[in-house]
């Protein structure tokens, strides 16, 4: 339609520059050969994928509904899409104003849609094929959504006959859940974890549960049947609702592209795009896999395995390093490898640094992508401070000099580097305290002892500043154990079940250690009524409630209300659930749990009421006692990424690296070893793997019924593959300044190994003595 060289034109003219070469090598590539992008961090590869796009409906003439990209999450599929949009209208505009367009092609343009390019994630796209193109005369599943999936596997999977309770399963999922069958942090909330783990990946990986059953141990032949009957009973729950979850969901698409039931959508595609490959499950493949047949292999991914997360989801990075040797096992012929290596996000020093970090241990190198370059910065790469180091001989030290600099930064007169520099925040061109992340392994703000830590710490210290600093960290605490939400459940339950009655005599499918944690919300709640901390108003409105009173003269109690309404006329009296981003977070479960409440249960997340029949109202509340609250109060339904759609701009927010995936902060701190205070076995699996962890004990349960086959790497050295890729993606986040925080035995050349500082696998520190990459502060 157009020349290369007119959409580079106007490429430029609306973003001052060209792509670099490298992008222009990925982008350029022809329209149906495979393509393998290698995108390290900060190199441009959401330009690429939109420039790729453009240039294919452009510049080759395919039309925009030929086109599938997924990527990997909701956010970055609205920014992949709202890059297309704007760019491609910006491009379209420029072209069409452009008198040297002859008017053959002027027509083209002028009838282009972009908006017909189909982007998403690959879940979206899953739902979209089975809604838009099913049999007549039947209905489109249901998706259950993360809660409605965990309450049903709960309730009907693992309550049913007590299954969760018994000791032979007990003993496979503690031998699943850490080393030896250790009992350190393993509660129901692990169970289930594990148990929704397992059923995912035999999606994921197309696990052969049948030869899985029929070749299990002599002392795993009980345990294995019992998980069995858990999943077919959780199948069989989805099933009578109409319901898929995620992986159901998925391996119904690949069914029906395996038996050519989707092949009016596969006839018009031209072109498949898929961004996070290094994310991609075995189920995942075979889906994209199975989508470019109609294309003649028309599959460009993108990815980095470097930074490849996601094995506790399933994702199998294998995938994306051998992808040149399975695509030509499927379609016969060559996929074409580029590099995108041009790091456009980082300063000199970080970039040298992160390489420097990628090249340490020389047992990884074996794993990564063949022939991968090193990450080079551009001619005009500001050197940037060094790379900084803050160990102290205690973390409470390690908060209060960390809040000095933080406080000194963005609300001070900057911090200074000797002989390096300053560091200041621009606040005149809107920079301000959200430009700061805290990256940890864990954002949980005390250890499983109770101890507290640097999260919790750094808090305390940012609160009393003279302008004090907030900190967002809704991950931080086990939400039952939140004070704003035990006594936001307490009014609830007080309103609810009154004097705990219902509670009391027994609810089936509710543990004792949760029904005394429900008593403590009321406990919590009543508390704040005998100190008269709680308005009249608060009090009244649960007390109508409890008496199921209207409190209007020849009004009736309703027979059916939904918990709906409660929770809203209690939100009322709890501002912060609704005036800080923390507190909206922990109202999205309640709601969220609720919804999910509304989808599974017989009463739909409403209390019947009824004088002549009581039993009814009981029977209301207790389906309100083990699907609503019960869930949150046993900690099975927590804050996740997906409540998280945005960081407050002036509050410091700490994440997990895995949450800091796609992320990018001007000041990021990585806390590399605040918890480590010796060479303790009970915290290896965090800094330094003696042996594998429940993703890789799975995969070796697993994967021997898979064509994937058994893993060929011992679960100790994925383990350590998996530390490195994920500190390789804490240290590639900031732009101007990256920051190692620690205690004192932590740093390099101590008694503690570890990963973060310098350690390779062997057991060597290679920022020892005087090879420390950091300045220290």
């Amino acid at each position: 339609m157009i020349e290369l060289a007119e959409l580079y034109r106007a490429v430029k003219a609306f973003r001052g520059h060209e792509p670099d070469d490298e992008q222009k090598r990925a982008i350029e590539k022809p329209v149906d050969c495979g393509l393998m992008i290698v995108a390290g961090p900060g190199s441009g590869k959401t330009t690429v994928l939109t420039l790729r796009i453009l240039k294919l409906v452009l510049v080759d003439g395919v039309p925009p509904p030929g086109i599938v990209a997924t990527t990997f999450t909701k956010k970055a599929a609205q920014e992949l899409r709202s890059r297309v949009l704007g760019w491609g209208f910006q491009i379209l505009d420029r072209l069409l104003a452009d008198s040297r367009i002859g008017p053959e092609t002027h027509e083209k343009l002028a009838g282009l849609d972009i908006n017909q390019v189909w982007t998403g994630t690959i879940d979206s796209l899953c739902e979209q094929l089975l809604r838009d193109h099913r049999p007549p005369g039947t209905q489109p599943p249901v998706l259950a959504d993360e809660f409605v999936a965990r309450t049903l596997l709960l309730r009907d999977g693992m309550f049913a006959g007590h299954r969760y309770d018994d000791d032979d399963l007990d003993a496979l999922l503690r031998a699943l859940h850490s080393e030896g069958g250790g009992g350190y942090g393993y509660n129901l909330s692990a169970k289930l974890n594990l148990v929704q783990s397992l059923w995912g990946r035999l999606f994921n990986d197309l696990v052969d549960w049948e030869h899985l059953l029929s070749q299990s141990p002599a002392d795993q032949v009980k345990a294995r049947q019992i998980l069995g009957d858990i999943v077919s009973d959780y199948h069989k729950s989805l099933q009578d609702r109409g319901m898929v979850d995620f992986a159901l969901l998925e391996f119904e698409v690949l069914q029906r592209l395996r038996n050519g039931q989707l092949d009016e959508f596969r006839q018009g595609l031209r072109v498949v795009l898929v961004d996070e490959y290094q994310d991609t499950n075995l189920l995942q493949e075979q889906i994209y896999f199975q989508l470019a047949k109609s294309c003649n292999g028309a599959l460009c991914v993108v990815g980095d395995d470097d930074q490849s997360l996601y094995r506790f989801r399933g994702a199998t990075v294998d995938l994306f390093r051998d992808f040149e040797s399975r695509y030509r096992t499927t379609y016969g012929k060559a996929a074409e490898k580029e590099f995108l290596a041009n790091n456009y996000r980082s300063t000199k020093s970080i970039i040298s640094f992160v390489n420097a970090y990628a090249g340490l241990d020389a047992g990884y190198q074996s794993v990564r992508v063949k022939g991968k370059p090193q990450l080079a910065y551009p001619s005009f790469a500001n050197d940037g401070v060094p790379v900084l180091g803050m160990f102290r001989p205690t973390v409470g030290e390690l908060a209060d000099d960390l809040a000095d600099l933080i406080y000194d930064v963005f609300r001070g007169k900057g911090f200074s580097v000797p002989g390096h520099g300053h560091i200041s925040c621009d606040s005149d061109s809107g920079g301000d305290i959200g430009d700061c992340a805290l990256l940890c392994s864990s954002p949980a703000e005390y250890s499983s002892g109770g101890k507290e830590r640097l999260p919790l710490l750094l808090r305390q210290a940012l609160a009393v500043k003279p302008r004090p600093v907030e900190v967002f960290n809704p991950r931080g605490e086990d939400i039952a154990s939140i004070p704003l939400v035990q006594n936001f459940g307490g009014f609830l339950l007080k309103a609810v079940d009154p004097d705990c009655t219902v509670l009391n005599a027994g609810v089936s499918g509710i543990p004792q250690n949760v029904s005394d944690k429900l008593r403590d919300w009321v406990d919590s709640a009543n508390t704040l009524v005998s100190l008269g901390e709680v308005p009249k108003g608060l009090t009244e409105y649960i007390a109508g409630w409890a008496a199921r009173d209207p409190g209007r003269a020849g009004y009736e109690w309703p027979k059916s209300i939904s918990i709906i309404q409660l929770i809203y006329g209690v939100v009322h009296y709890f501002p912060s659930l609704h005036n800080t981003a923390e507190g909206q977070v922990y109202l999205e479960v309640f709601t969220r749990q609720l919804a999910a409440c509304e989808q599974t249960g017989k009463f739909k997340g409403r209390m019947a009421y009824n004088a002549d029949d009581p039993g009814l109202g009981q029977a209301s509340i207790k389906e309100l006692l083990r699907d609503f609250f019960g869930p949150i109060a046993a900690g099975t339904t927590s804050v996740d990424e997906e409540l998280i759609e945005s960081f407050p701009r002036d509050q410091l927010s700490v994440l997990s690296i895995h949450q800091s995936k796609g992320l990018e902060f001007p000041l990021t701190i990585v806390d590399v070893g605040s918890d480590f205070k010796g060479n303790y076995a009970a915290q290896r699996f965090k800094r330094f793997p003696s042996d594998g962890g429940p993703p890789h004990r799975m995969e070796d349960m697993l994967r021997r019924h898979s064509s994937l086959g058994p893993p060929t790497r011992s679960p100790r050295d994925r383990a350590f593959d998996d530390l490195y890729r994920q500190f390789f993606v804490a240290f590639s986040r900031p732009q101007d300044v990256l920051i190692l925080v620690g205690i004192n035995p932590t740093l390099p050349g101590g008694n503690v190994a570890n990963v973060a500082t310098g350690w390779d696998r062997i057991g060597v520190c290679h920022w020892a003595g005087k090879n420390l990459p950091f300045t220290k502060i």
